[in-house]
């Protein structure tokens, strides 16, 4: 179920890289896809650019839609009424 999250990274890095080339005036709020694992999800997020950096920079943290969250293989570390972040937990050994 987790396989469509890099594609999904992917993808809205290359939203923002696009959206910086318009210039300084175009850097509000992102509007990202979903980084849940759901493969029918085509949900769109509406983000800070500052939480987003914070989420890329840790290769484990995903941002979904509240009530996109997989408890069972995630953790909430923070959210807001637009979206979720969420960790992965380590797979058992």
């Amino acid at each position: 179920m987790t396989q469509k999250r890099p594609l999904f990274r992917e993808v809205n890095e290359r939203i923002r890289q696009v959206k910086f080339s318009f210039g300084p005036e175009s850097r509000g709020n992102e509007i990202l896809l979903c980084e849940c694992g759901r493969p029918d999800c085509d949900v769109r997020l509406e983000v800070p650019p500052d939480v987003y950096d914070v989420v890329r920079s840790e290769g484990h943290r995903y941002i979904v839609a509240p009530g996109h969250e997989e408890p069972e293989a995630e953790e909430v570390v923070a959210g807001a009424p637009t979206y979720v972040v969420v960790a992965m937990r380590p797979e058992p050994a």
